[in-house]
């Protein structure tokens, strides 16, 4: 009678454990599936929320350094554009390379003579005057270059009266293997104000 008790009282004590046993293991398993389902989703969303946040960071800089660009490049004129600033309408008529026939007159080893061509219109009330010495700064690959002074080509040292047009060139020395030419051209001696053609 009593190996009958204590078999019966074996078979309890081990379905209770076993019953505890599961019900630790299922309790468990449901709290490491809620961590595990919810750390993925925080990061995920905290990294998908950074990352949106940087494309359009990233987005609106490229857009602003485009607008940026496209400002400085409107400022910046190329053969064939006509500039109006407030008292002179300026053409661009064109930018080459310029060989002199003067034996005397030729550019030092390595270097050549680049000529620019403009038309101006005084387009105010008043008598207009230009300079080729006084007005014009040339740069070959952001370097200052010297100007030369190469033909009978006044046209650019006068004094126009309203509605009037002059037509002439400037000419500078630069390096043959020169990327960049850059001409400034100040339209008043008493202000910082340039205009910027690019010759090449």
């Amino acid at each position: 009678m009593k190996d009958k008790k204590k078999g019966k009282l074996k078979w309890v004590i081990i379905a209770i454990i076993a019953i505890a046993m599961i019900g630790i293991a299922v309790g468990g398993g449901n709290d490491s599936d809620k961590a595990s389902d919810k750390n993925p989703k925080k990061v995920n969303s905290s990294s998908s929320s950074e990352n949106n946040k940087d494309k359009q960071e990233v987005k609106e800089e490229k857009k602003e350094n485009k607008n940026e660009q496209q400002g400085e490049d409107e400022k910046i004129f190329a053969p064939g554009d006509v500039v109006e600033a407030s008292d002179l309408q300026i053409s661009f008529v064109s930018a080459k390379k310029y060989k002199s026939d003067n034996e005397f007159l030729q550019p030092k080893k390595g270097n050549i003579f680049y000529k620019m061509e403009f038309e101006f219109e005084n387009i105010s009330d008043s008598d207009k005057t230009l300079s080729t010495v006084m007005d014009w700064t040339c740069y070959a690959d952001s370097y200052k270059v010297d100007q030369n002074h190469l033909e009978d080509d006044n046209g650019l040292d006068a004094t126009l009266s309203p509605g009037k047009k002059a037509k002439g060139s400037v000419y500078f020395e630069i390096p043959k293997d020169s990327k960049e030419i850059t001409l400034e051209y100040s339209p008043s001696f008493w202000s910082d104000n340039k205009i910027v053609f690019k010759a090449k």
